[in-house]
């Protein structure tokens, strides 16, 4: 008999064999218990489908933005089961009772229909945007001050902690750009994975945007690639640089469990998800 229950630590390595089960080769540094480790030991909370000692399906939280839902699995062997819509409709029981409310960025057309079920709704889409790079002479680092504006905004946790994923940080008085070299859709691709400005400080950001350019040019990059939704500040910047919209974009679902919901702008950029 299937159980559906919350799970715990001990579940790790049955997770981890259920990853690379789903995603045999997707983000495959998300195999290594070292990145578990970083994205739930502290604070992440998985809920999961039970069979004897096998994990067959799987939703993980992290304490992000409002408990982000993750890495949403079932294994091909047990779909069309419905064990997913069971493991978030016991998610939702569950979380209700402590958080106000939860975000999830829906990817997998697959996985949309059981968390509309379970009551997550969609408020928003991100879009992937690209612009080609071309090679050139590299400009220099700028140099990120402990002290400085882009200090105080990032994310130590998301940006310095990660055992595998590494970022390079460019940042001057007024601005900051967080950059990882990865493998978009097959193309070598520098990742834009969180940029900001002070207010009316645009032309510092430009700034910093042209040296990512140039530097990833000059190491081979093709293109350089951002997520970004349409009420992120920057998002004006970004058309200015260059970018243009990609066929990719995705949703972004906020469950209020039933809570009134006072909602403003949406900007998120890829440091919001789990994604690079």
């Amino acid at each position: 008999m299937i159980e559906i229950r919350e799970g715990t630590r001990g579940d790790r390595d049955a997770i981890l064999a259920l990853r690379a089960r789903c995603f045999p080769d997707d983000d495959r540094e998300k195999q290594d218990p070292r990145f578990w480790e970083w994205e739930f030991g502290s604070g992440g909370r998985f809920f999961v489908a039970v069979d004897d000692t096998r994990v067959v399906a799987h939703l993980g939280f992290v304490p992000q933005l409002r408990m982000l839902a993750v890495d949403a699995m079932t294994d091909p062997d047990y779909r069309r089961q419905h064990l997913f819509s069971r493991v978030v409709a016991l998610a939702r029981d569950t979380l209700r009772q402590s958080v106000e409310s939860s975000c999830a960025f829906q990817i997998r057309e697959a996985v949309l229909p059981a968390m509309v079920r379970g009551g997550w709704r969609a408020v928003a889409r991100a879009y992937v945007m690209v612009r080609p790079l071309f090679r050139s002479a590299a400009a220099p680092a700028a140099a990120l001050e402990s002290g400085g504006y882009a200090a105080a905004l990032l994310d130590r946790w998301r940006f310095f902690e990660n055992p595998l994923w590494k970022y390079d940080v460019h940042a001057n008085d007024d601005a900051y750009v967080v950059t990882r070299r990865t493998v978009l859709r097959g193309l070598d691709s520098v990742a834009i994975v969180d940029l900001g400005c002070q207010h009316k400080k645009e032309r510092a950001l430009r700034a910093l945007l042209r040296e990512v350019f140039a530097r990833g040019g000059a190491e081979g990059a093709a293109v350089a690639a951002v997520l970004i939704t349409l009420g992120h500040p920057a998002l004006p910047t970004i058309v200015r640089s260059g970018f243009l919209p990609s066929p990719h974009r995705f949703r972004y679902l906020v469950n209020d469990f039933g809570r009134p919901a006072r909602r403003g702008r949406v900007a998120l950029t890829w440091a919001d998800t789990d994604h690079l």
